[in-house]
């Protein structure tokens, strides 16, 4: 009974044994991975650096050195069959199989950099990044600048078209006649005129500007080349403000080529409407002539139908004579002979076609006279049409 009792309690310690190793080894296995997935992080940002200089640095030799032990030469194959073996072995005799196995394997298969080596990427690709960021901000500042000239380049162009327009609608508003409701061409000529001229004025001034600019800048240079001849030295500050000079005078010249560019396309358009309207006023003298000689035409035909009216007036009244005769022999009549009364008969068919026929001449004389009138009227209407918008453009032809 004793025997037994020892043997219990000798089993009962042994398990509360391997009970206390387990969950030591369940600690330390836990210590571990957080280890390894810190060191799985820290390699994760070193690979993307020495990716990012290795993309940078193609052409460049890359010195490693390798750190293989000799002492551990145990292959996958011989881990594998490590781990093959029978399932007999307790926990802890795995756990400890794996950890060797991870000791042994661990210098074999890894590839490391010198610490110098280490230093000297970072602190590259740390310039680098600062060059790009410097870059970076450089093109941004050009870019906002570029973008704030241009958004007062528009503002400007925007604030001249309106007063433009306004100078315009003014002027046209002054010079539309009252009673007429027509534009008087010579104020319109006149504020054009005063419009190109101050233009041209100020396109002169821009011009004289810009080359006294120039001058202003080439007599710098020749200072300052004559300054670095003679071996005067020039501070920081007289460089960083003959900098922020130029760049004014650079920006002002930029300016003043831009209005001036303006100005150009201005009396570009201008010409281009004086030629457009010139090209109009060749058409419309073209179109007058045409139409003029299209009127005479018809006055031709007009005259011509008047006088074959008036003979068929002529001939109506002659044949009208002879009806009324005929007419009156008629009443009067006796008969006649058998063969009087023939011929008379067919000198009547006769007559009758005759008059007929003369009666439809008569009809189709006054259709014609009604189209000829007709016609007459509507080129009367086209030509003084035509002869007022003619006589407008000229007006306003003169007047510019």
């Amino acid at each position: 009974m004793a025997e037994a009792r020892s043997s219990f309690s000798g089993s009962s310690s042994e398990q509360h044994g391997a009970g206390t190793t387990d969950d030591a080894d369940d600690l330390e296995l836990q210590q571990r991975l957080e280890k390894i997935d810190r060191e799985i992080l820290q390699l994760t940002f070193e690979n993307t650096v020495f990716e990012m200089n290795l993309e940078r640095k193609k052409a460049e030799p890359i010195t490693v050195s390798t750190n293989v032990g000799t002492s551990q030469a145990t292959t996958p194959a011989g881990s594998s069959q490590d781990l093959s073996v029978a399932g007999g072995t307790s926990r802890s005799e795995r756990l400890n199989r794996k950890r060797s196995k991870s000791r042994s394997t661990q210098g074999d298969f890894r590839i490391q950099l010198t610490l110098e080596q280490k230093i000297d990427i970072v602190n590259s690709e740390l310039e680098q990044m600062k060059n790009e960021k410097n870059r970076r901000e450089t093109t941004n500042e050009k870019k906002t600048d570029q973008l704030e000239s241009d958004l007062e380049w528009v503002d400007t162009e925007i604030n001249d078209f309106d007063s433009a327009v306004a100078d315009f609608k003014k002027t046209r508003e002054t010079s539309t006649d009252v009673r007429t409701k027509q534009l008087v061409g010579e104020k319109i000529e006149r504020y054009f005129n005063e419009r190109i001229k101050a233009r041209e004025s100020l396109t002169n001034k821009l011009r004289d500007r810009s080359s006294g600019l120039k001058r202003q800048i080439i007599r710098l240079e020749i200072q300052l080349k004559q300054k670095e001849e003679t071996g005067e030295t020039l501070h920081e500050v007289d460089f960083n403000q003959l900098k922020i000079e130029n760049k004014q005078f650079l920006d002002k010249i930029d300016d003043k080529n831009i209005e001036l560019i303006l100005l150009k396309r201005q009396v570009g358009r201008a010409t281009q409407l004086l030629n457009r309207y010139k090209d109009d006023l060749h058409r419309q003298n073209k179109e007058l002539a045409d139409t003029l000689q299209r009127i005479e035409k018809q006055i031709n035909l007009y005259d011509h139908a008047e006088h074959d009216m008036v003979g068929a007036h002529a001939e109506h009244t002659r044949v009208t004579g002879i009806h009324c005769h005929l007419a009156e022999q008629t009443e009067n009549y006796r008969v006649p002979e058998v063969l009087d009364y023939v011929k008379k008969k067919a000198l009547l068919y006769n007559l009758q076609r005759d008059c007929e026929v003369w009666e439809r001449k008569v009809e189709i004389a006054a259709m014609a006279l009604q189209q000829s009138k007709q016609q007459w009227q509507s080129l009367q209407r086209t030509a003084q049409y035509q002869n007022s918008a003619g006589n407008w453009n000229n007006e306003q032809l003169q007047a510019r």
